[in-house]
């Protein structure tokens, strides 16, 4: 990620600066925001009409409709999503077959896996990529599942940095109700591009 070519400390006082600015009025997403959490927050477990449910309404954040879900391997999609609610980290291969599963878009799928565990998996998309790289987002490097885990990486490293909380508190009070630290990164990327 090119910004790591900035220190963590500079990343994060760029983040500050985004986050001053941010205007939660003008923001129509953070209304359906915490409605998409508590969904899946409030299952003992994801099965086979909540996914369907729940991809339909992560796609309603997306540019492009939901054309294919593929569910020849629905025990293993299932399994894996469930993994995801209980904390567990998945990886490469089995973020490849969610994927596969949900109009082969790994933006999509970050949409979904971000509301079923907040805490752990933040949203990805063209923006968030732009403003990481400060380059246009090619599809092969936007959707390769192992950018995506690197991605996750960087936000862990942030979240370490001394003046982290300050920003975090910061955005929270912006946003207006609780958020997750992968928020709260994530949305200033999504701002700051």
């Amino acid at each position: 990620m090119k910004l790591s070519e900035k220190s963590n400390q500079e990343i994060i006082e760029q983040l500050t600066k985004i986050a001053n600015n941010f205007d939660s009025t003008q923001e129509n997403y953070l209304l359906s925001y915490p409605h998409f959490l508590n969904y899946f927050k409030n299952l003992q477990s994801i099965n086979i009409e909540n996914l369907i449910i729940g991809i339909s309404f992560t796609y309603s954040w997306m540019p492009t409709i939901l054309k294919s879900i593929k569910l020849e391997n629905t025990e293993k999609t299932l399994s894996i999503l469930n993994d995801v609610k209980n904390g567990k980290k998945i990886n490469e291969e089995q973020l490849a077959t969610l994927k596969s599963a949900f109009n082969n878009s790994l933006v999509g799928t970050s949409k979904l896996l971000h509301f079923i565990n907040p805490k752990q998996y933040a949203i990805w998309d063209s923006r968030v990529f732009r403003f990481l790289n400060n380059e246009e987002p090619h599809k092969y490097k936007l959707e390769r599942p192992k950018t995506y885990i690197e991605y996750l990486d960087f936000i862990e490293k942030l979240k370490g940095e001394k003046a982290f909380n300050s920003f975090y508190e910061l955005m929270k009070q912006k946003v207006g109700y609780e958020i997750t630290e992968y928020r709260a990164l994530e949305l200033a990327f999504f701002k700051g591009e």
